[in-house]
C-alpha cells in the first residue's frame, strides 16, 4: 500500500485525478511481480495471502447482503426481473460465444469465462468467488486467477476512474462557467 501511496501522491502533483484504491492496487500488482520474478514467494506466504483474502471476500460479501434495503425496490419488482433476466441470458451468450471460444477453450478458458460471468452479473469479488468455487471442484487456474483480478478490479477500476473524473473535471468547469 505504500507504493500504491507514494504513486498516488506523485500523480496528485500532476493535477491527475486517480482515487487512491486504484494506486493501491498497482502498488499490489508491482510488488507481486517484483515477488514473482525475483522468487521470494514461498506456499507458505501465498497460503497466507490466501487465508486473508478469503477472509476478506467473505467479509465484504456478507456486508454487502447485510446492508442491502431491498424493500425500497418493491416496487420496481417486475422490471428488474425483466433486465435481470436478460442480463442473465446475454451475458452468457457473450461468454460462450466470445470469452471461452476466444481465450482457447480450455480449462484456463473455462475457469476466466466464469469469472467473466460473476464480473458481468455483479463485481470483482462475484467474480473471484465463483472462479474460487470452480476451482475448489477440479483444480487451482493460475492464468486465471491472474487475469481477471488485473483485467476486472485494476483496469476496469482506472478506466472508470478516468472516465468519471474527466467527465466531472468537464461538468465543473461548464458549471462555472454558467
Amino acid at each position: 500500500m505504500l507504493f500504491g501511496q507514494l504513486f498516488f501522491l506523485a500523480l496528485k502533483q500532476t493535477s491527475v485525478n486517480i482515487p487512491i484504491h486504484v494506486c493501491c492496487m498497482l502498488g499490489g500488482i508491482l510488488v507481486r511481480l517484483f515477488l514473482d520474478k525475483s522468487h521470494r514467494v514461498n506456499d507458505s506466504l501465498l497460503e497466507a495471502i490466501d487465508t486473508v483474502g478469503d477472509f476478506s471476500l467473505a467479509l465484504f460479501v456478507s456486508m454487502s447482503i447485510v446492508t442491502m434495503k431491498l424493500w425500497q425496490l418493491a416496487d420496481l419488482g417486475p422490471q428488474l426481473m425483466v433486465l435481470l433476466i436478460a442480463q442473465v441470458i446475454l451475458i452468457l451468450i457473450f461468454i460462450y460465444f466470445l470469452t471461452f471460444r476466444l481465450l482457447g477453450k480450455n480449462y484456463d478458458a473455462a475457469v476466466m469465462a466464469v469469472g467473466h460471468l460473476g464480473f458481468g452479473l455483479g463485481a470483482v469479488p462475484v467474480s473471484m468467488t465463483t472462479m474460487k468455487t470452480v476451482c475448489d471442484k477440479y483444480r487451482y487456474s493460475r492464468l486465471a486467477f491472474f487475469v481477471v483480478p488485473v483485467i476486472g478490479g485494476f483496469i476496469s477500476n482506472l478506466s472508470n476512474a478516468i472516465i468519471i473524473t474527466t467527465f466531472l473535471d468537464i461538468a465543473t468547469k461548464m458549471g462555472a462557467g454558467m
